[in-house]
Formats: structure tokens, sequence, C-alpha cells
């Protein structure tokens, strides 16, 4: 919402259009007017309107005169002219201030709230553009990143003038700072060396999965603690579970990256970045006490008895399932291991077929959704075989049903993968990530992220990195280009992460290999 400065000396009109317009459905929340260009001076010194309506003729100060003074104060004012003389030389002089608007009275209600309309559509326009590019920033780790972590570490461990923070949060990077939100902390096992964060490649890698996951769709804020501890601060939607959903993709997408399965510790949600230090207490509480078990993610911990026990392995197995739904192997594996569980805990025939029903249409419905392939009269089908099925015979057709189904997609993975890597060939100098390159297909993120390591046996990152080393090192034997210049080339915006990806790659420094290969020459 904005705010907007109505400037005539005539009282009638000036008040006639303050209450006429309905500013709110507009873009404005608040409407101030004056008599006078010296009393407009002072609002705008005081409010800091973004537009202003002005007459010419007026006293003490023409309106122009008034439009040169005010941009000064603020040089980004967008101005609207009322005039009631048909003058060439006001038309002429308005111009030259690069007036937004020029009308002569009377003018109608409906045009002038076109012309403000224009004006607050302009500025949305430009905030989203500010936006995006900040958040361009943020993502290609330069030093808004960096800022914007600091001001982080600085809330969740209650350090600094708070309200200073608050501002900074809401002024600069334009976050709601009242929304509600959860804090998560990846346990470091996952990324954790002797190294510093800053020096650690593989901590670098997996704040960068972050961040294309979660900050470059604006689901959150990627950031370190003060123990190098990756924290993601996440916006709540009205319900907590599309965050919990988010959470399952990110961490799927980091066990097929990164081939280790990350364990995720998630705080109370919160309202407002005022109190996120309380939900990064709880997130630090419990990665300090939870023990290994088999949740990935915590939220909870404590005693359960034998039914609530076989509920989370249940709940586990089939979200297992569903996460893998490009690794068949994988799937019916996981599907096993729950069909021994139901003899384990000696579940009844009507729980078995229920949980099976269930298992089936949550893999079928993400099959769906990840191929969008379409076929009809499956579940109809199984509903019928399971309705007097027995323990046993509940899972030998879910099991069949599950090897139908995601048996058929076998024939286009190939033809998928090539097409990624034709993809990344030709954008690999910009931001790639496995969320782009998967809109690209028209698959989603986490179906791309698996059928990519299982058919090439390396992640979608990983693949990405080694294209760039390898023409990065191509650049280095052939060029006398800048180490910085060869960066940008193959898609770093951060020379260090692109000295230690060399690094790690190569066993030197870009620079250290060029001198070896001249040296060789």
């Amino acid at each position: 919402m904005y705010k907007i400065l109505i400037v005539d000396d005539e009282k009638m009109i000036r008040l006639g259009m303050k209450k006429v317009l309905p500013w709110e459905s507009l873009g404005i929340s608040e409407v101030y007017d004056a008599a006078s260009g010296r009393e407009a001076l002072g609002i705008i010194r005081e409010k800091k309107p973004e537009i202003m309506i002005s007459d010419i003729q007026m006293t003490e100060m023409t309106g122009l005169e008034l439009i040169e003074a005010a941009r000064k104060i603020v040089p980004e004012l967008r101005v609207i002219v009322l005039t009631g003389y048909d003058n060439f030389e006001y038309a002429r002089q308005s111009l030259r201030l690069q007036v937004q608007d020029f009308f002569l009275k009377p003018i109608e209600e409906e045009e002038l709230a076109r012309a403000v309309s224009k004006q607050v559509n302009y500025l949305e326009e430009l905030k989203a553009e500010e936006k995006n590019l900040r958040l361009l920033q943020r993502t290609q780790g330069t030093a808004e990143q960096t800022e914007l972590e600091h001001y982080m570490r600085n809330l969740v461990h209650k350090r600094e003038d708070k309200g200073q923070l608050l501002s900074n949060l809401k002024e600069y990077y334009h976050f709601d700072i009242e929304r509600d939100l959860k804090l998560m902390l990846i346990v470091p096992t996952l990324y954790m060396n002797q190294q510093p964060t800053e020096e650690n490649f593989q901590a670098m890698s997996v704040k960068n999965v972050c961040m294309s996951m979660v900050d470059a769709q604006e689901r959150g804020i990627t950031f370190s603690d003060d123990d190098g501890t990756i924290a993601i601060t996440w916006f709540e939607a009205e319900t907590g579970d599309v965050v919990l959903d988010a959470i399952e993709e990110l961490s799927d997408i980091l066990k097929d990256e990164f081939d280790a399965k990350p364990k995720m510790v998630v705080g109370s949600t919160v309202h407002g970045f005022s109190n996120l230090f309380i939900s990064y207490n709880d997130a630090r509480y419990l990665l300090d006490n939870e023990k290994e078990g088999i949740r990935d993610i915590v939220q909870t911990f404590g005693a359960q008895n034998k039914a609530d026990i076989f509920r989370d392995i249940y709940a586990e197995l089939k979200d297992i399932m569903c996460a893998n739904v490009g690794n068949t192997d994988y799937v019916m594996k996981a599907f096993n291991t729950f069909s021994k569980a139901t003899q384990s805990y000696n579940l009844s025939p009507a729980m078995v077929r229920r949980n099976c029903f269930e298992i089936a249409s949550a893999l079928y419905f993400s099959y769906l959704g990840d191929s969008g392939e379409v076929e009809s009269g499956r579940l109809d089908s199984l509903s019928k075989s399971l309705i007097c099925a027995d323990r046993e015979e509940a899972c030998d057709v879910t099991r069949m049903f599950i090897s139908q189904l995601l048996g058929s997609e076998e024939e286009n993975v190939h033809e998928i993968i090539t097409k990624a890597k034709h993809y990344i060939d030709e954008h690999l100098t910009e931001e790639l990530s496995v969320s782009n390159i998967a809109a690209s297909l028209y698959i989603t993120p986490n179906y791309f992220s698996r059928l990519f390591k299982r058919v090439t046996k390396e992640g979608c990152n990983e693949y990405i990195v080694r294209k760039r080393i390898e023409k990065a090192k191509s650049l280095l034997e052939t060029t006398s280009m800048k180490t910085g210049k060869i960066a940008m080339m193959v898609g770093y915006r951060d020379t260090n992460y692109f000295s230690l990806a060399f690094k790690k790659h190569t066993g030197k420094s870009p620079t250290k290999y060029r001198e070896e290969i001249q040296h060789s020459v």
C-alpha cells in the first residue's frame, strides 16, 4: 500500500478528490492534503508519500516550483499535474520536470482513478524488480547473502538491537516480519568436517542446494548459526503441512545429491521474526538431545506404545515409497519391509487392507504428479481385489499393483536424462539448479533428482559442478583470462566457491593448475 498527497489551494476540489476516490482498492493506504506548496513540503518531509497530485496555479509557490523542491526530498516521487489553464508553457515545463501525467480540470473521477492506478502499478512493478534483483543477488553468493545471514544469526542468538534488525529485514529485504515462521536445523553429520563453513566445500554445496530449493522459491531463508550448523527459516502458510511437505522434498534431494541420509530437527511455529529465537532454541534442544532413530525429520520425541510405533514406521515407509517413485527397486524394498512389519506387529487383516490401499493410492498420485501420466481404473481394480483378502494376500496384490505401476515409466527415463544433460550444456554459464532443470522438463524436482541419480550414478548438482570444472580446465589451459572471469563464464558468481570446487575436483587451485600446465608446455 502507498501514500498520496493532494495539493490544491481550492478546498472544495482538494477535499472532493480526497473523499470521492476508492483509495484502498487503488492500493493507497494514506491520503494527505495540503492547501499550499509550503504546507505540502512539510508533509513530504515527514510522511514521504510516493505519489503527489498537484495544481499548478497556487499562491506562495506554483505547482511547478513545488515539484522541483519535492523531488529534492523524494527523488522517486510520482507526480500527476492538474491545471485549469490550457497553457502550452505549463505542459512544456511539466515535461521538463518529468511529471508522470498532465490533465486539464475538470477531470472525471474514473480518469483520475486510472491515472492513480497507473502509478501504483508502476511502483508495484518497481518493487517486484527490486525484490527479484535482491533475491538473485542473495542466491548467487554475493555480499547481500552475507549481510542477511549476519542479521539472521543475530536474531536467533539475540544480539544487537532487535528493532533495527527487524527494520532492515522489512525495509531492505521486503520480508513480512509479522508472518508465522518455523526454524529447522540440518544435523551437521551430513556436511561437517574440521574446516570452518566458508572453507568447507561440502557445507557450501549443501547450502547452495538448500538456497535453490528454499530461498530461490521464496519459501524461506538459509543461513548458518554461530556453530556453523545450517539453519533454514521456513515461511509458514495457513497450515504447517505445506512446510513439512517442503522439508521432506528437500530431505529427499539432499539424500540423492550427497549419498547420505540427512537428519533434520524442526522447532515450533512462532509468530514474527522477533520470536524466531524461540523456534531456534527448540530445534537446538532437539538437535542436542535426539538419539539416532527411524525418523529423518524430528519434531517431538518421547516414549510411544506399540501402536504408535507401528504408525510411525508405517508413515515413514509410505513417505519413503512416495519420495522414491523414480526408483522401483527402492520402493519395492520399502514395501517388503512394510509387509514384514504387518506380521511382526500382528495387524488385523482389515488394518492391512486399509494400509495397503493407502500406500497404493499415495504412490499412484505421487506417480501421476511426477510423470503427468493418467491411467483410469487402476485403483478401482485394486480396491475390488483387496475387499476379501487376508493379510498375506493383501500384501501380494498390492505388491503386484506397485510393480505394474512403476514398471511402465522405465521407457521414458533415459529420454528425460538426455534432455536434462542437453539443457545443462546449453545453460552452463547461467544459474542452474534441480528446480529450474526439472521445470524445463515439466516434472517435479524430487522425481527428476531421483531419476538423474539412478541413471547417471551421480547427483545432478555434482554433475553440473563436474561439467563446469571441465570447461574451466579447458579455459585455463587455452586462454590467459583471469580466474574471476573464468569463474563467471562457467556459472560461478562466487570466486571462492569456484576455487573450492576446482580444488576438490583437481587437487589444485585454478592458478596452480594453470601454472603447471603452462610449465609442462
